[in-house]
């Protein structure tokens, strides 16, 4: 065996990073599947990371971390991408409670889906009770939040 092939490093191969198009209704979930390609990939450094993001955008997302892109920061590049893009698109918290106020409608989803939507948009602030209760006082209690 030649001494290349006993080194730790000699047989590191390119793993593949797999992009999904940039999500802008919901930019944290997108970025929380970044980070799990991250992790299968191996990737650790942000410089890595900010390249396979830049990779991903399309014109419109390029337009809004333009000077991120042409002047990256030194330090934490894939951070201050992930920041811009969350401050951007991601819904108030005053979005999210309107939304709700205004009356998400089941449709044809299952109730449960449509739960699962009004958890997302409540966040924190209201109780998993409030959410089952019926719409007409959901409306009074929020409004008094």
């Amino acid at each position: 065996m030649s001494k290349e092939e006993s080194s730790p490093n000699a047989n590191i191969a390119r793993i593949s990073v797999k992009v999904p198009p940039f999500w802008r209704a919901n930019p944290e979930i997108w970025f929380s599947q970044m980070e799990s390609q991250f992790v299968l990939a191996g990737i650790t450094t942000e410089i890595t990371k900010f390249h396979h993001v830049v990779s991903a955008l399309q014109p419109e997302e390029l337009g809004i971390v333009g000077d991120i892109i042409l002047n990256p920061p030194e330090v934490k590049p894939y951070t201050a991408l992930r920041t811009r893009f969350c401050s951007q698109y991601a819904e108030t918290e005053e979005q999210r409670l309107r939304g709700l106020i205004s009356g998400i409608q089941l449709g044809d989803r299952k109730p449960s889906r449509l739960l699962l939507e009004m958890r997302r948009k409540a966040g924190s602030r209201i109780s998993e009770e409030m959410l089952k209760s019926p719409p007409n006082i959901n409306i009074n209690i929020i409004l008094i939040i």
